[in-house]
Order: C-alpha cells, then sequence, then structure tokens
C-alpha cells in the first residue's frame, strides 16, 4: 500500500495510516501522504496553504486540468477578462442606480431604462423595471465575485496576479466616477 501512494506522490513522500471513527463507532481508516518539507513546517495539527507557481492545475472543475502553455496561457486571459466584467458589470449598475436617482430629481432627463416611459416615478425612486434590472446586475455581479474567488482560493499566483491585473484594468477603465 506504501509503495503505490509513494509512487503516486513522490518519492520524498511519508505515508501515515489516520485511524479514526463515525458516531457510531465504525472505524475508517484514511491514507494521508505528507512530504517531508510540510512536516518540517509550523502546520502540525492544523491547516496550512501556501501559495504556488505550478502552471498545471485544476481550475474551476475537477476534469478543467491545464496541463499545456497554451491552456495556462488562455486560462489567465480568461482570469483577467472575468475580473474586468465583474468591474463593468459593477460600474454599470452603480450608473443605473444615480442615474434614476438624478432623473427624479429632474423631469427633463430620462434615465436610460426609462425612455419609453413618460411619466417617471413621482416619489423620487426606480421603477419596477429598472428596480428589477438593477437586481439582475446585482446577481451578475455577485455570481462573476464568487468565480473570481474561487480562482483566487485555489492559492496559485499566477491566478491571483491575474485577477488583480484585471481588477485594477478595469476600475481603471469603468470606475471612473462611480460611488463605492
Amino acid at each position: 500500500l506504501s509503495s503505490g501512494i509513494n509512487a503516486e506522490y513522490g518519492e520524498d513522500s511519508i505515508v501515515r495510516q489516520v485511524m479514526t471513527s463515525t458516531p457510531t463507532g465504525t472505524p475508517i481508516t484514511s491514507t494521508a501522504a505528507m512530504t517531508t518539507s510540510a512536516m518540517n513546517s509550523d502546520c502540525t495539527g492544523q491547516s496550512c496553504y501556501f501559495f504556488s507557481l505550478d502552471r498545471q492545475q485544476n481550475l474551476y472543475l475537477r476534469g478543467w486540468v491545464i496541463e499545456s502553455d497554451t491552456d495556462f496561457w488562455l486560462s489567465l486571459g480568461g482570469l483577467v477578462v472575468l475580473a474586468l466584467l465583474y468591474e463593468m458589470v459593477k460600474s454599470f449598475r452603480a450608473c443605473l442606480i444615480i442615474e434614476s436617482q438624478h432623473s427624479a430629481a429632474n423631469q427633463e432627463r430620462k434615465p436610460i431604462l426609462l425612455r419609453h416611459n413618460p411619466d417617471p416615478p413621482v416619489d423620487g425612486g426606480m421603477d419596477c423595471l429598472q428596480h428589477f434590472l438593477c437586481a439582475l446586475f446585482y446577481l451578475l455581479e455577485w455570481t462573476l465575485l464568487f468565480l473570481i474567488i474561487l480562482a483566487v482560493i485555489g492559492f496559485n499566483v499566477w491566478n491571483l496576479i491575474a485577477v488583480l491585473v484585471g481588477l485594477f484594468t478595469g476600475y481603471l477603465v469603468f470606475g471612473k466616477g462611480r460611488v463605492n
């Protein structure tokens, strides 16, 4: 058993058996492999995560394995675009909210989404369509944010750099005048 695991995890790994039990008392045996460098670190008994510079990684799903250099650079470009889209959606939603507030104060100016409606809301708020579209953009904003977070929590330095470049560039391009 240990020779097969040593072949899978590398020559410098040490295999140990961990015995635990379920609440009903049934023993469960799991095999854990640790490298000698991980054993010598200060992370005994707790979870430790380190950033890596590996180019081969799984991105989002187990089947999405990045193996070639082309896949690697395409995935980094995709993360930059994802972060740019996040900033664009966030800025657009903020613009819709600001524009609806200004249109309520000024009857001459009609917001983007209310061009067909000659009577803007009297109470100074948004109408139902505008509120629904803002809610959809809010949902899209958070979906993009969760995808960005999932890419970064893989603890890959390249993914982190790609996301930071995308967020910086997106805010530089789309964030001008946005109220945070």
